[in-house]
C-alpha cells in the first residue's frame, strides 16, 4: 500500500497504490474472468502475480467463526480485525449492475459492519469501487467504477455465508463432482438462482469490501486438489468447461466462442500476461508449487 500504483490515471483515476492495481484488474475483468472457461487459469495467474501472496484461507476450517481466524483476528500478522459491531446493521443487498441479468443478492449480516479499527489495516482508506451498490453505499459511477472514491475500510465478517456455502461438506461435495462442469456449477453457483457457491461466499463473508486475493488463493488450492484426483487420469491439465461457463464472456452473455487453451490472460498493470495452457498445472510452465 505504500508503493505507488502502476495503473495510469487515464485508465483509473482512483488507483493510488499497488494494491489498487489488483483491484483495477479485478474490476475491469469481472465479466471476462468469471463464469467463463478461463476463470481458474486467470485466478491462478492473478494469484501468482500477487507475488508475496498471503497464506490461503481455509474456508471450511473457520466457517463457524471466520472473524476469529488468524486472517481476521487483528493480530500484527493478520489482515486486520473485523469492523466495529453495529447491532442494528441490516442485511446487505448487492444491486447487480445493469449489464448483469438476475435478481439482487441478499447477504446475511455478520458480526461487524462498522469501521476496521484494530490490526494492521486499522484506519485504512479504500480508493476504488464499489462496482455494484450496497444498502448504504452507492455504486462508483466514475470511470466505470475506477474513479477515485476514498472512504474508510469497513468489514462485516461473520459465519453465515461460509456456513451456508463454504462449509466442510460443501468443499467435500465440490471435490467429488464427476466433471469440471458440475464442479464449476457448485464452485460459482448456477447462474440466476441466488446460489453463489463457495467462491462468492468467500468474497461476501468479508463484505462490503471483498478483498479478492484473500479469497482467490483458496479457489486455486481447491482447483489444484480437484485436478490431481483420479477422475483426471489424462485430461486434468487440458479440460475446460464446455457448458455455459466455458465461453469467453460471463455466462456466455453476450454469446462468445468457447475458450481455448491458447487464449491469453491479461493482468493489466498488475504484472505480465500469460496463456491459459500455462496455468493448468501448479508444477508446469512458470509454476513450481503444491498445496498440502
Amino acid at each position: 500500500m505504500d508503493a505507488p500504483a502502476k495503473t495510469p490515471a487515464s485508465v483509473s483515476p482512483g488507483a493510488k497504490n499497488r494494491l489498487d492495481d489488483f483491484v483495477v484488474t479485478h474490476i475491469q475483468q469481472t465479466f471476462t474472468a468469471h463464469y467463463t472457461a478461463n476463470f481458474q487459469a486467470w485466478n491462478r495467474w492473478f494469484m501468482h502475480s500477487w507475488e508475496k501472496a498471503l497464506r490461503y484461507w481455509d474456508w471450511s476450517k473457520y466457517a463457524e467463526a471466520p472473524q476469529d481466524s488468524p486472517i481476521f483476528n487483528a493480530e500484527d500478522d493478520s489482515m486486520g480485525g473485523n469492523g466495529e459491531y453495529l447491532p442494528d446493521f441490516p442485511n446487505s443487498v448487492i444491486v447487480l449492475p445493469e449489464v448483469v441479468t438476475g435478481d439482487n443478492i441478499v447477504l446475511p449480516c455478520g458480526l461487524g459492519g462498522g469501521l476496521v479499527t484494530k490490526g494492521p489495516f486499522a484506519n485504512m482508506t479504500v480508493n476504488l469501487g464499489p462496482y455494484g451498490a450496497l444498502h448504504d453505499t452507492a455504486p462508483n459511477l466514475q470511470a466505470d467504477g475506477l474513479g477515485y472514491n476514498p472512504r474508510p475500510l469497513k468489514r462485516d465478517v461473520g459465519p453465515a455465508m461460509n456456513m451456508r456455502y463454504a462449509n466442510a461438506s460443501t468443499v467435500r461435495n465440490l471435490l467429488q463432482k464427476p466433471d469440471i462442469k458440475e464442479y464449476r456449477l457448485l464452485l460459482e453457483g448456477p447462474f440466476n438462482t441466488g446460489e453463489i457457491g463457495p467462491h462468492g461466499a468467500g468474497h461476501y463473508t468479508i463484505k462490503p469490501h471483498t478483498e479478492a486475493p484473500v479469497i482467490l488463493n483458496t479457489v486455486d488450492k481447491t482447483n489444484s486438489t480437484y485436478r490431481r484426483q483420479a477422475i483426471y487420469p489424462k485430461t486434468r491439465h487440458v479440460d475446460l468447461d464446455a457448458g455455459a461457463y466455458g465461453h469467453r464472456t460471463w455466462n456466455n452473455e453476450p454469446p462468445s466462442p468457447l475458450t481455448s487453451l491458447d487464449d491469453s490472460i491479461d493482468m493489466g498493470y498488475v504484472g505480465e500476461g500469460s496463456v491459459i495452457r500455462d496455468q493448468m498445472s501448479t508444477i508446469d510452465g512458470p509454476h513450481c508449487y503444491l498445496y498440502k
